[in-house]
């Protein structure tokens, strides 16, 4: 998975690849593995060459803040500033929170829990300002849980399913 985001006025691109357990950190300086485990919410514990940090993550909208050793960094998603809105939230555990990108009302959940999927296979419809949106998977998986049902009225704040990504 390919992630941009801003630093300042900066854009940082890099990938997270979950690999048996651990993740496999890729950017244009080179890449690195690492082992992190979510202690508490929003808090981690991760492990690079034989070094440990902690790390504390708080997301607010479309920024995120991140506090490592005491030194803070604030990071704002590429996608907000562009108008677009983020419809996925990945945990530490590779399970994927598949949002709305508006509110609106299923019409239709065409996947159940424990179904395998495609990539770009419709999961869902949502209805939104008259328009029908299919929200579709970005990766291949199974449906770990579904929150909605048809006719239900959605935010894009509220995780519709739980796509857990096949590594």
């Amino acid at each position: 998975m390919e992630l941009s985001l801003l630093y300042g006025q900066e854009r940082v691109t890099f990938s997270l690849e979950q690999r048996e357990g651990k993740y496999l950190y890729r950017d244009q300086n080179g890449s690195l593995e690492l082992e992190i485990k979510e202690i508490s919410p929003g808090v981690l514990s991760i492990l690079v060459e034989e070094k440990s940090f902690l790390a504390a993550v708080v997301r607010e909208k479309n920024k995120i803040f991140v506090a490592i050793e005491g030194i803070r960094f604030e990071f704002q998603e590429v996608e907000a500033v562009s108008g677009e809105r983020r419809r996925e939230e990945i945990s530490t555990s590779g399970v994927i929170a598949i949002k709305a990108p508006m509110p609106g009302k299923v019409v239709r959940v065409v996947v159940g829990e424990g179904d395998k999927v495609k990539r770009n296979q419709t999961l869902a419809i949502v209805e939104a300002m008259k328009m029908e949106n299919e929200i579709k998977a970005s990766v291949e998986g199974v449906i770990k849980k579904v929150y909605v049902a048809e006719g239900d009225l959605v935010d894009s704040e509220k995780a519709l399913l739980e796509l857990e990504a096949f590594p």
